[in-house]
């Protein structure tokens, strides 16, 4: 397919695929407005601890999203600067978790090629109960501080001449010949027409009614709890993806993540701090305080059917959906849906990479 009314794309949402297909579709030679409904990305991109995974957190359960990561994450390496990333975490084996899963995660590390080293004794930090733990291996995740990659992201789509509608308010849509007529409250009121890419995260159900679009899913909250622990290093579990697996230290603290649950208005339960007090006992000396939390939502969208296995895309009714499941996703999904809109792959490294 490719679209050719005014050759105009307008992405709602301006999260981390938002941004990628924006800057994607505007060094392809395409007019692209980007509508945000905050002052600046807010939504879950915004609000995520920070890890861009190399697959390591996939692999011996799912290793075909853990390559999919993989592949993402190179071409991250190469984008981002030293200032802009940490590079390297821990994956403890502890002694209550099973031989089996530790063996069949390793061998997928191998079979994929995600580097992975055995340490014997790091410091992690002076809390952790070490006698808990059986094995630690180092894995080369990326840390980032997901704002600040936001941020620079909105300033080259800017500079590349993406129309940047912030506060947005979508009020009528209306089908026109290839794409929508689309009435969007800003500060004034614009009328838009072109083709639209929906990457608004977990308001896309909400965003796509307004396009007469039916999204069957079901929506999570992930807690991000603030700790006033000494951590050095990212940790993560050798286990299946779960609840309370993945410690990131921060500039305020350090970051638990995620303690996925039905979504219940965006608040910590009861339950989840009760799950959340037993996991430290058993990992550190001393229980740390709980200092704050943030919260990050997820989506699982079943309806309409997607066309990209490990994220989500789907193009319907003139629209495309798109949410990328895994943060360091974007490009992927950027990539993806050019081949919908029959536009070249014009994200590269060097794009991204300002002198």
């Amino acid at each position: 397919m490719r679209y050719s009314k005014a050759d105009r794309l307008i992405v709602i949402g301006a999260g981390i695929t938002g941004l990628m297909t924006a800057i994607n579709a505007r060094l392809s030679g395409l007019d692209v407005y980007l509508l945000e409904k905050g002052k600046m990305p807010s939504g879950s991109s915004a609000r995520i601890a920070g890890v861009l995974h190399s697959g390591a957190r996939f692999a011996g359960w799912d290793d075909e999203l853990a390559k999919v990561c993989f592949e993402e994450w190179k071409w991250w390496v190469s984008v981002l600067g030293k200032e802009e990333k940490k590079i390297g975490g821990y994956f403890l084996k502890t002694k209550t978790e099973s031989d089996q899963y530790l063996e069949s995660w390793l061998s997928s590390l191998k079979n994929i090629g995600i580097p992975f080293t055995e340490v014997e004794n790091p410091y992690i930090g002076g809390d952790i109960k070490k006698e808990n733990i059986d094995r630690f291996y180092f894995v080369p995740e990326i840390q980032i501080n997901a704002r600040k990659l936001l941020n620079k992201l909105l300033e080259l789509a800017i500079n590349l001449g993406v129309n940047y509608l912030p506060s947005s308010v979508i009020q009528e849509v209306e089908r026109a010949d290839g794409g929508y007529r689309i009435s969007v409250r800003n500060k004034d009121t614009l009328k838009l027409e072109g083709f639209p890419v929906i990457s608004s995260g977990i308001d896309i159900p909400e965003v796509a009614k307004i396009f007469g679009i039916n999204v069957t899913s079901k929506v999570y909250q992930g807690s991000h709890i603030l700790l006033n622990t000494d951590l050095t290093d990212l940790l993560e579990f050798v286990h299946k993806p779960g609840t309370y697996d993945l410690l990131i230290p921060s500039d305020l603290g350090t970051f638990i993540t995620p303690t996925l649950v039905p979504y219940n208005g965006l608040t910590v339960s009861e339950e989840e701090l009760a799950g959340l007090s037993q996991v430290l006992k058993n990992l550190f000396e001393i229980e740390p305080e709980v200092i704050g939390y943030m919260i990050a939502g997820r989506i699982s969208i079943s309806s309409p059917d997607s066309t990209l296995k490990g994220d989500y895309l789907a193009y319907t009714q003139d629209t495309i959906l798109a949410w990328s499941n895994n943060y360091a996703c974007g490009k992927r999904l950027a990539y993806a849906i050019a081949d919908i809109l029959g536009i070249k792959k014009a994200l590269t490294a060097a794009s991204l990479i300002s002198d």
